[in-house]
């Protein structure tokens, strides 16, 4: 295997055998963000990151799904979940030229997206971020917050019912330096996908919520998985909300 990329003082190897390799590297997908890193192109431009979790919400007996309306995007539907929180000071992220997630070119920052883990970096420094994310220190780990914050908060399920909830992971899917024609960038998008693990008690929530006439003015809606893959929701033939495309995830492995 080729080690030195010309232009750029740096080896493979040299990377391959450093102290404290990991995953990271264990799959071709790896391997190819790791020379696109290397190249100008991607070392010099800001590339920007969102990573966050989904909930694989399931009505048991049915292949239906526990969708919610996006807070920040007008009219979607999308799965339980959303971006990681990071903790800690802010010295290691302002080394990798870290900038907050824009209006102009993402979706911004407020109260409550604060700490988001969507943000820029500069090219340089892609492959730091990502592991550090992989060694899950100084952020959020779990998706408890985003449940409670969607689900509970919003009484769209009932507190005393849910108030302890399993989950298990069940993949991480990610894209690396897509160019993005909404935000006008290169973005590395990672998402891990969480499939809850009702009770008993909370199966019978589940089925009782679905059979509730469908009103999107209450914040979700129980969708087909046919509509998931179509990316719409229909009503007596006509659409009345879109889907969002990362909705995908929690029914199938690829997109």
């Amino acid at each position: 295997m080729a080690g030195f990329i010309a232009g750029v003082g740096v080896t493979l190897s040299e990377h391959f055998f450093s102290k404290g390799i990991d995953s990271l590297w264990e799959n071709k997908e790896r391997l190819s963000l790791f020379r696109k890193i290397l190249l100008p192109k991607y070392r010099k431009q800001k590339i920007r990151f969102s990573i966050s979790y989904l909930f694989r919400i399931k009505i048991p007996t049915t292949n239906s799904y526990l969708l919610v309306m996006n807070r920040r995007i007008p009219n979607q539907l999308q799965p339980v979940g959303g971006a990681y929180k990071r903790y800690g000071d802010d010295s290691l992220f302002e080394s990798w030229g870290y900038q907050p997630d824009k209006k102009s070119n993402g979706l911004g920052t407020d109260s409550i997206s604060e700490n988001d883990l969507r943000f820029f970096v500069s090219g340089k420094n892609v492959i730091k971020v990502i592991k550090w994310f992989e060694s899950g220190k100084e952020r959020e780990c779990s998706g408890n917050r985003e449940f409670t914050e969607e689900l509970i908060d919003t009484k769209i399920l009932d507190k005393t019912t849910f108030e302890k909830i399993f989950y298990k992971h069940l993949s991480r899917h990610s894209s690396h330096l897509r160019w993005s024609d909404y935000h006008k960038c290169y973005e590395v998008l990672i998402y891990d996908i969480f499939e809850l693990l009702p009770t008993n008690q909370q199966k019978e929530a589940l089925v009782e919520l679905a059979r509730v006439p469908m009103d999107i003015n209450k914040g979700y809606a129980i969708v087909e998985c046919e509509e998931i893959e179509q990316l719409r929701l229909l009503s007596n033939r006509t659409q009345i909300a879109k889907i969002g495309e990362h909705t995908r995830f929690i029914i199938n492995d690829k997109k």
